[in-house]
């Protein structure tokens, strides 16, 4: 009995420890890099368009240097080039509408909103792919859009055109991630977050115009910050989600973004998140990881386990 518990302790290190610590890591890293578009926007008065163009540049470099090493030849080649570009037309509207929100919204508040995805996600599954609607689904689905509706009913100060985008945004995110199911584990993640890029360079270039100001080596410096962030959060993240045991394991872990977003919004912006949004944070969150520990035991009955 010893000897089995102690064969087993290594192959949970490294089945389910490490890959929650690395989603973590991940998803700071991923806080980071928001926290620098953010600082951008905000406090550099960078423009939306130059911010969109400089940081899909940088992402570009990273992801290509990347994917050379980890993918080879693979990471420049693709065999679904539709679905590939149906994913980056998505990320499009995720850049723009975070873009444009991120100076008028706080970060908690961003990542309340964003924090929606799992459930939009398990909608569309339902409407788009036809997925089964059983009564513990539906109910979780619509407990999560109700207190949405809580913390940002009419007439609430949250309400407004700004948290209006961050939900489309997260709708949009939570398309993409069906997209990327229809993808599949066998195409270069290198090459998917490059032609989210190379699309943001083609829309952001026509509009740069009078937008363009020079950038100072600070700026240089939180441009290369963000690009290397979301290297490192991709990296993380990837790791994570293939040597867990399983991907209910570490999706929870998405909710560890609230904590540094509360932290890095009251640090560096002086933003203190209300009462209301705190609470309605705790309760997506709960109702988050509910949804996918159910997700989890439904896809275990269907392939008999």
């Amino acid at each position: 009995m010893t000897q089995t518990i102690a064969a087993q302790s290594p192959l949970r290190v490294k089945s389910v420890v490490v890959p929650i610590l690395m989603a973590c890591l991940g998803y700071a890293s991923y806080n980071f890099s928001d926290a620098g578009c953010k600082a951008l926007l905000e406090q550099y008065h960078i423009s939306t368009v130059q911010v969109m163009l400089v940081a899909s540049a940088v992402s570009i470099v990273f992801m290509t240097v990347y994917g050379w090493f980890r993918e080879g030849k693979k990471s420049f080649r693709t065999n679904k080039p539709k679905l590939l570009l149906t994913r980056a037309l998505l990320a499009q509207v995720n850049s723009v509408c975070n873009l444009l929100a991120f100076p008028h919204i706080h970060l908690t508040v961003f990542y309340t909103l964003i924090f929606t995805s799992p459930f939009w996600v398990a909608l569309l599954s339902i409407v788009v792919m036809k997925e089964k609607a059983d009564k513990r689904r539906i109910g979780v689905i619509l407990f999560g859009f109700a207190v949405v509706m809580y913390i940002f009913h009419p007439g609430s100060g949250l309400f407004n055109v700004w948290s209006g985008l961050i939900l489309l945004s997260a709708f949009a995110f939570a398309c993409q991630l069906l997209i990327i199911r229809r993808i599949g584990p066998h195409e270069s993640r290198a090459l998917m977050i490059n032609y989210g890029s190379v699309m943001n360079i083609l829309i952001a270039v026509p509009f740069l115009g009078r937008h363009y100001v020079p950038l100072t080596a600070e700026e240089w410096l939180i441009f290369g910050g963000i690009g290397l962030a979301g290297c490192i959060g991709l990296l993380c993240i990837s790791y994570a989600f293939q040597e867990a045991s399983s991907s209910a394991v570490v999706a929870p872990c998405h909710y560890t973004q609230i904590l540094w977003g509360a932290a890095l919004g009251y640090y560096l912006f002086h933003e203190v998140p209300g009462m209301q949004t705190l609470v309605g944070a705790a309760l997506l969150i709960l109702s988050g990881v509910y949804l996918v520990r159910h997700e989890r035991r439904r896809t275990m009955l269907k392939v008999g386990v």
